[in-house]
Parts: C-alpha cells; sequence; structure tokens
C-alpha cells in the first residue's frame, strides 16, 4: 500500500525531471537541502505546508501542482483507500491537524484559482 508521502514525493521527483533540475539545483531553488529534497522524494520525510511552498517555488508551479496525482480510476481508488485507512487510524488530535490542513489546502487553491482569473482579464 502507497502512502501520501510516497505519491507525492514520486510526484516532486516526476516534476523536478521535467524541468531537467537536480536535487540539488532545486534544493537550491527550494531554499532546502538537496538530501532533505531526495528524502521527501523517496517518502522518507515527513514535509510540511512551508515545505511544499518552498518545493512548488523551486519549480516555479503552484501547490496545487504538486497535489496533483494519478488520475487513473484504478489509482484514484487505490488512494482513496490509503487515504481513508490512515485517517481511521488518527487520534482525535492528528484528525484535528488533518482537518486544518485540509482546509488550508483548499484556502490556498481558491486562493491561487483567483490569482489565476485575475492575470487572465
Amino acid at each position: 500500500m502507497e502512502d501520501v508521502k510516497k505519491l507525492v514525493g514520486d510526484r516532486i521527483r516526476q516534476l523536478r525531471k521535467e524541468k531537467k533540475l537536480s536535487q540539488e539545483e532545486l534544493g537550491y531553488k527550494a531554499d532546502l537541502h538537496y538530501t532533505h529534497i531526495g528524502a521527501i522524494e523517496r517518502g522518507e520525510k515527513n514535509w510540511s505546508i512551508d515545505t511544499l511552498v518552498k518545493v512548488a517555488g523551486g519549480l516555479n508551479i503552484t501547490v496545487n501542482d504538486l497535489l496533483v496525482l494519478p488520475s487513473k480510476p484504478e489509482d484514484i481508488k487505490k488512494l482513496k483507500k490509503t487515504i481513508t485507512t490512515e485517517i481511521n487510524e488518527f487520534s482525535p488530535e492528528t484528525l484535528k491537524i488533518f482537518s486544518d490542513m485540509v482546509s488550508v489546502i483548499k484556502s490556498l487553491e481558491a486562493s491561487l484559482t483567483i490569482q489565476k482569473k485575475s492575470k487572465k482579464k
């Protein structure tokens, strides 16, 4: 069962390679050590919203772009199952933190959508 850390790490690696950046180059652009980038890509490190913002900035993309994961129906079903399993194991305190993080991500996404719409005008 793949966890979310691994899925996001794989996505970061994919985007970094598409931009032809080394881990060291991305680390420099994101103001993170290259070994930290490697650990995130391998799913070994927990990342914070702040870290995702730095990585997205280093890749010159949005945080939302980092969180766009495989969209094949079987991958989505598997991802939902993984997330549901993880959520069910959360303590009440961790569940509250997770809920707060989801709210922050939704706010960021809404803000970015508004910015994109205003740039098109």
